[in-house]
């Protein structure tokens, strides 16, 4: 599943919290052409921020063939299932579902644990947000699939944005 799916994926490690920052910076930048070009001047997570994530495995990483990192995927527990709160892949690596990846890598790792999805809420109209992540499996939802604290976060991460620009999604492991 490794080549399917952009390289391996894995925990990430105290060593790489600065290239993580640096990935988040890179494909803020994206946002330039996109109908949201202030999100390019947005500040990266916090080392501390990373480094709490990362000591409670809630930080993973998509590596390249000599384990150099070129994407990352921070979660937040949510219930009985996962939260993304930031997912990035360095720009010079977009296109080989490096994302997905991760995403996967996450799922067979938490599926164990007892955690059985994860959701996201993101930009329904910028095609590597809500697109993307349909086509690697994540499935919109609306009404009764909104639960209270994906209302909450559609509200609070929608960032002054109008909330109908935002979509939240899920992923069953």
């Amino acid at each position: 599943m490794a080549a399917m799916y952009g390289g391996p994926s894995r925990l990430a490690r105290p060593d790489e919290i600065e290239r993580i920052r640096e990935i988040q910076r890179a494909a803020g930048r994206l946002f330039l052409d996109s109908p949201y070009p202030e999100i390019a001047d947005h500040e990266p997570d916090s080392a501390e921020d990373l480094a709490t994530a990362q000591d409670r495995w809630w930080l993973w990483v998509s590596v390249d063939d000599k384990d150099r990192t070129v994407g990352a995927l921070r979660v937040v527990p949510s219930g009985d299932g996962l939260h993304v709160r930031q997912l990035d892949v360095d720009p010079d690596f977009a296109g080989a579902k490096r994302a997905a990846g991760m995403v996967r890598a996450l799922g067979r790792f938490f599926a164990g644990r007892g955690l059985g999805h994860l959701t996201l809420t993101t930009f329904a109209d910028v095609p590597w947000n809500a697109p993307y992540y349909e086509r690697i499996g994540f499935r919109p939802l609306s009404g009764d699939g909104l639960t209270e604290t994906l209302k909450n976060a559609l509200a609070a991460e929608a960032g002054g944005y109008p909330v109908s620009s935002r979509v939240a999604m899920r992923f069953d492991f």
